[in-house]
């Protein structure tokens, strides 16, 4: 933020916009509060606004730090999700920074959507920003083809309406071994807990303290009941990977489409948050009453976070210090450790210079921020800081892998809820199954979910935060588990006591789309159609092929073909691009004369790189091109949607 000076500042404070009627330039939300214009362009001349579009956190992790680091050097900053943020008062911002990341491939994060949306709006005129200076940081991964494309289509936009850019923008590479290295901050609590009072009096006359709310539900989700929670690979098997069912029953769920994804927030164990509270000698106060106080206009507590709390709630349910911490993280322990030696380690490890050390220390091994912690003993966060220093849970996202056809009547037969699944049936068009006596939509919603736990170089156990808790919850069909009949309660536990586990999820369009015709020939690779084919990778046939059975029925209906790369089965490693070269007559019958589709999904490792080599080699040999040719073929096909991808880290 040094490029922030006071002449910069002057300038963005003169009263340089025009009319909003003028403009033309307003929200879904009309009615616009007049005070609010006016701190923001009278009151506040040295006001800097930082959007962010975050999926994981790391774009909202570095507009917060850049926030803080504005309010040091005595700037008026405002932090918001672009989705969050009232668009009807964009015309009055003369300093705006905006933090773009990016997710599956060159899409835009899901809280920036809306606002990418409304800047497309054709009716806006090409002057309405022409008030507005600002800057856009890309957040992106140089080994995807579609490095940081939001941030540079965000940053096309706005010239497109008149904005000025203050500063060129900056497109950052997580590739880069130094990833982002923060300036020295020294910041202000934007919150405070205030602790109920403990009455020890036996006055009846005091008022009663506000109850604990809620958790409130955000905007779009719906209660998922879980009704399977199995296991899908071999006992004997290192990966233990997951068949989890959950059933959406609220006539407001909108259902989903094949391609779409299903994200969750998850919660810290019960076991794994007693273990921290006691280290940081809170294990006495956790369960007291409290209020989260807000201290900055510009700076409001999430809106899925309720104002009433206990320290115990803030920890499992939206807090996480169980997550590898980011650089930004080590710069806030030097404010918060006495000891000289830990600044100076501190100190070392958020320099250029030490950035190495930093990986070596931190990444690599994948310590958590508590362990991060319990290394430097003399760290303490004071408890009005808690909020600023530890991240928020994120939602985590998984794609679907059951089809919306299929319905719960024929899967639930059997009646595992005991009367809570009714006969009612959701399809992907909305007709209801003709045993429906309620009328009652159900959508069931398949996932297959690989459990992260696994060893790090210092031989201890990592696991992930999301998996781990899913593995933790209770289905319908665990057996022993009590079952009540009635209406759901929103209520998320690991443990419950009267029925399956619950929890809000939320349904969002994925990467993968599939053609409108479905004669359409499809052919699909990852680790697992008329006349589709399936290329599925795992490492051995009696341990990890997922649903083998469904694949080999389909195959015996006619329906699909079926080459497995079971890699460890023999001698010499056999991988899906290996069976994509040997059945390459096929692949380009499907791919060039039929017009078909590629949908590849897995591992973003080498696999991406590998199976797109091979896909070269076969347009290359059969379509008589050369590797260039075949190289501009398939990034043609690409564009035009037959070749999509959906992989992860």
């Amino acid at each position: 933020m040094s490029t922030i000076n006071n002449s910069t500042a002057a300038h963005s404070g003169q009263n340089t916009a025009a009319d909003p009627a003028q403009l033309q330039f307003n929200s879904s939300s009309p009615h616009v509060d007049p005070h609010q214009l006016d701190h923001i362009s009278i009151h506040s001349p040295r006001r800097i606004l930082f959007l962010y579009g975050s999926q994981t956190g790391c774009a909202q992790d570095v507009a917060e730090n850049a926030a803080r680091e504005a309010r040091r050097m005595h700037f008026s900053a405002s932090v918001s999700a672009m989705d969050d943020y009232d668009r009807s008062l964009l015309i009055r911002e003369h300093f705006v920074v905006f933090v773009a990341s990016t997710t599956g491939q060159g899409e835009e994060p899901d809280n920036m959507k809306k606002f990418w949306r409304f800047l497309l709006r054709k009716s806006h005129p090409s002057d309405a920003l022409d008030h507005m200076e600002y800057t856009v940081l890309g957040l992106g991964d140089s080994s995807y083809i579609k490095f940081n494309w939001p941030a540079k289509k965000l940053y096309k936009r706005l010239l497109q309406l008149g904005a000025i850019p203050f500063y060129e923008p900056a497109y950052a590479d997580d590739q880069h071994y130094l990833g982002i290295i923060p300036e020295n901050v020294i910041f202000q609590n934007s919150f405070s807990l205030s602790f109920d009072q403990k009455d020890t009096t036996t006055s009846i006359s005091k008022p009663e303290p506000t109850p604990l709310s809620a958790d409130i539900p955000e905007p779009g989700t719906f209660l998922a009941t879980m009704i399977e929670n199995r296991r899908i690979t071999n006992p004997k098997h290192s990966q233990d990977v997951r068949h989890i069912e959950l059933l959406i029953n609220d006539p407001l769920f909108p259902g989903y489409h094949p391609g779409d994804v299903l994200s969750m927030r998850p919660r810290n164990l019960a076991k794994d948050v007693n273990e921290f509270l006691e280290y940081s000698g809170w294990t006495s106060i956790a369960d007291d009453p409290l209020t989260v106080v807000e201290n900055l206009a510009d700076h409001q507590l999430p809106k899925h976070i309720s104002h009433r709390q206990t320290l115990r709630s803030l920890f499992t349910n939206y807090l996480n210090v169980f997550t590898t911490p980011r650089t930004s993280f080590f710069q806030l322990l030097i404010h918060f450790t006495p000891n000289e030696d830990e600044k100076d380690k501190l100190r070392e490890f958020v320099s250029p210079a030490g950035q190495d050390d930093l990986y070596s220390y931190s990444h690599r091994m994948r310590r958590t921020i508590f362990e991060v912690m319990q290394d430097f003993k003399d760290v303490r966060i004071p408890l009005n800081y808690i909020l600023d220093v530890f991240p928020v849970i994120m939602p985590r996202s998984f794609s679907i892998a059951s089809a919306p056809l299929v319905s719960v009547q024929e899967q639930h037969q059997s009646g595992r809820l005991n009367g809570c699944v009714s006969p009612a049936v959701a399809t992907s068009n909305g007709q209801l199954d003709a045993g429906n006596i309620e009328g009652e939509l159900q959508w069931k919603v398949d996932l297959c979910v690989a459990i992260v736990h696994y060893k790090t170089k210092l031989w201890k156990w990592r696991v992930g935060i999301c998996t781990k808790w899913l593995k933790s919850l209770h289905a319908a069909n665990d057996p022993g588990l009590p079952i009540e009949g009635g209406e759901n309660t929103a209520s998320e536990t690991e443990t419950p006591s009267g029925g399956p586990s619950q929890f809000m999820v939320r349904v969002q369009r994925g990467t993968l789309k599939l053609p409108k015709d479905p004669s359409t020939p499809l052919i699909c690779i990852g680790p697992g159609a008329n006349k589709n084919v399936l290329f599925f990778g795992c490492r051995k046939r009696a341990m990890d092929y997922h649903y083998q059975g469904e694949w080999e029925q389909l195959e015996r209906e006619g329906s699909l073909r079926v080459f497995a790369a079971c890699s460890r089965d023999q001698d010499d490693k056999v991988y899906v691009q290996h069976l994509i070269e040997a059945h390459g007559a096929l692949v380009w019958k499907y791919l060039h004369e039929e017009k078909g589709i590629i949908l590849l999904s897995g591992s973003s490792n080498r696999m991406p790189a590998d199976v797109t080599r091979a896909l070269q080699r076969v347009i290359s040999t059969y379509g008589n091109m050369s590797i260039e040719q075949a190289h501009d073929y398939l990034t043609k096909v690409e564009k035009e949607g037959r070749f999509q991808q959906e992989c992860w880290a």
